[in-house]
């Protein structure tokens, strides 16, 4: 098939080369414009333009579709087949939407329903689930409520960080998607319409969701520091400073009170409302990652210190 591709993040990329290695002939590659980042304000690409520039892809980078119409007919041109969206980051309008033969199907990481929306692979770890996925669906005009073309699951490892879960599910993905492709070609799927009453919905994550509440269970701390990596991290304030809390294990032998810091055979404690964490890697503000007896050393008085 002729096939655009949408995509933005590093963790789309397995999906693009998937489809090309299976012989499809990608006409363009869509993602995000190019923004400004870091302290000096550096004009970076996204690891998709990146990737597909190496490949020489013909990149495209419209800001919005409905704020600028007139991307649309250039779209159009290309006369592909359908167009695989994976981590895009931009709604499509109706008339993109019904532009391709076989339609514009998604790669969504979760068992739609169920999660849709920003943030579904942070939610599922939040909410101790055991087992999420990916569900391949026809995109419509809401939000993930297309129709199911394919879907598979996926267990979540008790200790997975989110960037870890999104990067697997997104390799699985990649796969489906080749499978669901020639399977449209073929005239084999019957799309299976989504059970709207049983759907529930994910938050786009902001910087304040990442703040360590240490009168949460040690539980719950727990997976926001996994669902919350990378962004926006988990964070506490010591000496009017963030102070990211990178890695840590929960312990139900050492109690302390919330965010009181002990170091305890040369471990580094933090309590909460019920046990503690011990903790391995932390930020500073400013700072590279280090380990959290290293951080100790360097600064004496955040042994007994009492987070914020």
């Amino acid at each position: 098939m002729k096939i655009v591709f949408m995509g933005t993040p590093y963790f789309a990329i397995p999906v693009l080369d998937a489809i090309s290695a299976d012989g499809h002939d990608i006409v363009a590659v869509y993602t995000q414009p190019d923004r400004t980042s870091g302290r000096g304000r550096k004009v970076t690409m996204s690891a998709v333009k990146e990737h597909a520039v190496s490949k020489n892809f013909q990149v495209l980078q419209p800001g919005n579709f409905q704020a600028d119409p007139s991307q649309i007919p250039i779209l159009a041109d290309f006369k592909a087949d359908i167009a695989v969206v994976a981590a895009y980051g931009t709604l499509l309008p109706s008339e993109i939407l019904d532009m391709f033969p076989y339609g514009c199907i998604n790669l969504h990481p979760s068992l739609l329903p169920k999660y849709r929306g920003a943030s579904p692979v942070s939610t599922a770890i939040l909410e101790a689930e055991k087992v999420t996925g990916i569900t391949i669906i026809q995109l419509d005009s809401g939000m993930d409520s297309g129709p199911i073309l394919a879907q598979k699951e996926a267990p979540i490892g008790e200790g997975t960080l989110c960037n870890e879960l999104t990067e697997k599910l997104f390799y699985i993905g990649a796969d489906l998607i080749v499978e669901t492709i020639s399977n449209l070609a073929k005239g084999v799927i019957k799309p299976r319409q989504q059970d709207n009453e049983n759907a529930t919905y994910t938050k786009k994550l902001v910087r304040k969701d990442g703040l360590i509440d240490w009168k949460d269970r040690a539980g719950v701390i727990w997976r926001k520091i996994k669902a919350h990596h990378p962004w926006p991290g988990s964070y506490t304030h010591f000496n009017g400073k963030n102070l990211k809390i990178i890695e840590a294990r929960i312990s139900e032998n050492y109690k302390l009170g919330p965010g009181c810091v002990s170091i305890h055979d040369n471990a580094v404690y933090i309590g909460t409302s019920d046990d503690s964490l011990i903790v391995s890697q932390l930020q500073s503000e400013g700072s590279k990652i280090t380990s959290a007896t290293d951080f100790a050393r360097g600064h004496r008085d955040f042994e007994n210190s009492i987070l914020s």
